[in-house]
């Protein structure tokens, strides 16, 4: 049987690509990574680790076997992290999925909020896309997720609670032509424009330019698209005379607000409604309901006029 240790150092020296710097880390000598690679090795029958130029790469059963190696040293993490949580006095910790625009906009400052009165759990943050996130909850990966409410991707395990009513709108720097406050833009105004496509719409249409198309918006060019973060989208649109379609709320209290200006329309654009993401089974643990508690308070306290 192979030594649950042994996979991890194997990991450990694939990653950094060198037995002598796996050594350092690992603080063992690096004839004793050695030993530990050949006994592999014999058990294997064969190669798991091969030389090249600049340091070592795993072979094909090599790279198997630094794939286990990793989740033994993902769940000694686990444990370590339990430890820890347990010697602070707090029960667990909870994975939470942010998408781009709550964390470009009031997570940061929702998140100081929680110092006042810190909960019985320990936060693991991690922001991306909302498809990728509703993945990784899918997976097991995170715990509740900060995403749109997205009705295409209902499926029976997983559950949406809105915690905030949105709506998408169009938005520019405060520089271009079009930002008079008083004046609805026509379709044949927003033609001649260029565009920046964000992946915030991710979820209620394909594409910026199906959204274009619902304002009858023709032949609209997008000089760029963002996906996945939303900070570079909204500098250079405070910095261009380009357009983009932005949730209207979450924009309104982002650092760029006062550099941007909406755009009034006589055509209304799609809900972009945020939801509190869940698995079923998961949905009334306390933590998960003290953690939706808390969001909820926080989005009431800014008040109608804020939002």
């Amino acid at each position: 049987m192979i030594d649950a240790k042994h996979l991890l150092w194997l990991a450990e020296i694939s990653d950094l690509g060198s037995l002598s710097r796996a050594a350092e880390k690992l603080n063992v000598t690096q004839p004793t990574l050695t030993r530990a690679v050949q006994v592999i090795e014999a058990r294997v029958g064969g190669k798991v680790l091969t030389r090249e130029r600049h340091g070592v790469r795993p072979t094909q059963i090599g790279e198997r076997l630094v794939a286990t190696g990793r989740q033994i040293a993902q769940h000694r993490n686990n444990a370590e992290d339990m430890i820890d949580l347990w010697k602070d006095g707090l029960e667990r910790d909870l994975r939470v999925g942010v998408g781009p625009m709550l964390a470009s906009s009031i997570m940061g400052k929702f998140f100081s909020s929680l110092t006042d009165k810190p909960p019985k759990y320990a936060l693991k943050v991690v922001s991306a896309t909302a498809s990728r996130l509703i993945e990784r909850l899918n997976n097991n990966d995170l715990d509740v997720v900060l995403a749109p409410e997205q009705i295409s991707l209902l499926q029976d395990d997983l559950v949406q609670t809105r915690i905030l009513e949105d709506e998408l709108g169009i938005f520019v720097g405060s520089q271009n032509k079009l930002s008079n406050p008083d004046k609805n833009v026509t379709p044949d105004m927003l033609s001649q424009q260029s565009w920046i496509s964000v992946g915030a719409l991710s979820g209620i249409y394909g594409s910026n330019k199906e959204v274009l198309t619902q304002l009858g918006v023709e032949n609209a060019s997008s000089s760029i698209s963002f996906t996945g973060d939303i900070f570079m989208a909204m500098e250079m649109l405070t910095m261009s005379d380009s357009l983009c379609i932005l949730p209207k709320k979450l924009t309104k209290l982002s650092i760029f607000s006062p550099k941007l200006r909406f755009l009034k329309s006589t055509i209304e654009l799609p809900k972009r409604n945020v939801a509190f993401w869940s698995r079923r089974s998961d949905r009334d643990r306390p933590d998960f309901l003290d953690f939706r508690s808390r969001i909820e308070a926080y989005l009431s306290s800014l008040g109608e006029n804020t939002l």
